[in-house]
């Protein structure tokens, strides 16, 4: 395709762009502002906000208050005598970002300067991240330690959620360097973590270079389908979902140490919007791969005919649609529950989410990759940004015109109604 196909491609794709970035913002809109209280309101509860009496109390039990000295340390007081401290990490490790978002915590510290706890704050990351984390007592990793031994102590990440657990490092780290007045401390090089993104990396070229080259790498598709599944999947977790995308964009994205997966993120998007090519689904996504291995169990697979046939032309556009629908009514889906990707953490992931995954893997034996042809909603979301009118060009033009006109329309309505 030339670069002025191309162009023209890409315009008739620009109504139902708009349209969905309007939506988008509106859902993250939505969410921002029920998470926020007025001004005056939160100038009152601010200490509480921040730090809740109750979970002070669980190290400190005759605590009635907490007084802020600085961005980091909070003194504890039982009534004008100071029992304790806390070193909170928001602000100053706010930009410390896990799979889906930051994660604020503070340390419970004694009059001597040792560690009592860790408790994590009010955040949006991944509650399956966390309960992994729990589970592998990283939490824990630096109590009963003196504040400069916490400071020098090296707390290994947890395989599986490497994002959340770097997080919660890097915020600790910060706040004992502030505390301490240090700079931190140099770069610590994880050789398991560099061999992690290098693979990974390997597996993206690998990927778009099938997508580019097509038949030419026809020997590799097997090898890229272990690979994804093994380790982008089970190893990594990098997988784009709704809850990915939808964390980020309220609460910003993860670049820096992780940069793979915001990168995999980038490519599934503007694949399909630039290129109008099926990058991520059609090559790199770890479920999508596992479904595909598995169909091979069984060559002839089942075509739905029929009124099925026009039933499942639409589940997939349908749900994604029932999803947005909500989130931009406001109601609290909780996302991850809604994708069998998480699957791929295994100790991370609920029942119903493993179950699910197990279904459609078995699925697949007789369907060809039930989950991404019929329900997936971050593939329909995908899905819309690949597909463009291929009319001819004055038939086109005709039909891109009149969308403009419905999509001004649309949103000098929906000026109005939200003025």
């Amino acid at each position: 395709m030339s670069v002025k196909e191309n162009v023209a491609t890409f315009i008739t794709k620009l109504p139902k762009v708009i349209l969905l970035c309007v939506i988008i913002y509106l859902i993250s809109l939505n969410f921002k502002m029920a998470n926020e209280e007025p001004r005056e309101e939160q100038a009152k509860t601010e200490l509480s906000n921040v730090v809740p009496l109750d979970a002070v109390k669980k190290y400190f039990p005759s605590s009635t208050g907490i007084e802020k000295i600085n961005d980091v340390r909070y003194d504890v007081k039982a009534g004008q005598q100071v029992i304790g401290k806390l070193l909170v990490t928001t602000p100053i490790a706010d930009d410390l970002i896990g799979y889906a978002g930051n994660v604020p915590l503070f340390l419970a510290v004694s009059n001597e300067d040792v560690i009592l706890g860790l408790t994590l704050l009010n955040n949006s990351e991944s509650p399956g991240f966390l309960k992994r984390l729990e589970k592998k007592n990283l939490f824990s990793a630096w109590d009963g330690k003196t504040l400069e031994e916490a400071e020098q102590l090296n707390v290994e990440a947890v395989s599986g959620a490497t994002m959340s657990s770097d997080a919660i490092r890097g915020s600790v780290k910060r706040a004992l360097a502030f505390y301490l007045e240090r700079d931190g401390g140099g770069l610590d090089l994880d050789w398991m973590k560099l061999l992690q993104h290098v693979l990974g990396g390997v597996v993206v070229l690998l990927a778009l270079a099938s997508m580019f080259l097509g038949g030419r790498m026809k020997r590799w598709r097997y090898v890229l389908q272990v690979s994804s599944v093994l380790i982008l999947g089970f190893w990594s977790g990098y997988f784009v979902s709704l809850e990915l995308l939808f964390n980020w964009l309220l609460n910003g994205i993860p670049w820096g140490a992780r940069i793979l997966l915001p990168v995999i993120a980038v490519l599934a998007l503007a694949c399909p919007l630039f290129l109008s090519k099926a990058y991520y689904c059609a090559y790199l996504c770890p479920f999508g791969a596992a479904q595909e291995l598995m169909g091979k169990m069984r060559k002839k697979k089942i075509a739905p005919k029929g009124v099925w046939k026009n039933i499942f032309k639409y589940t997939r556009i349908v749900y994604f649609m029932v999803i947005l629908a909500l989130l931009l009514w406001g109601f609290p889906l909780d996302l991850a529950s809604l994708e069998p990707f998480p699957a791929f953490l295994l100790t991370a992931a609920t029942g119903w989410v493993i179950a699910l995954a197990v279904l459609f893997l078995l699925l697949s034996i007789f369907f060809a990759r039930p989950w991404c042809n019929y329900f997936c909603p971050t593939g329909a979301l995908l899905d819309l940004l690949r597909k463009a009118d291929t009319k001819e060009s004055s038939d086109r033009r005709k039909k891109m015109i009149g969308e403009f006109v419905a999509l001004a329309i649309f949103l000098v309505i929906l000026y109005f109604i939200l003025r």
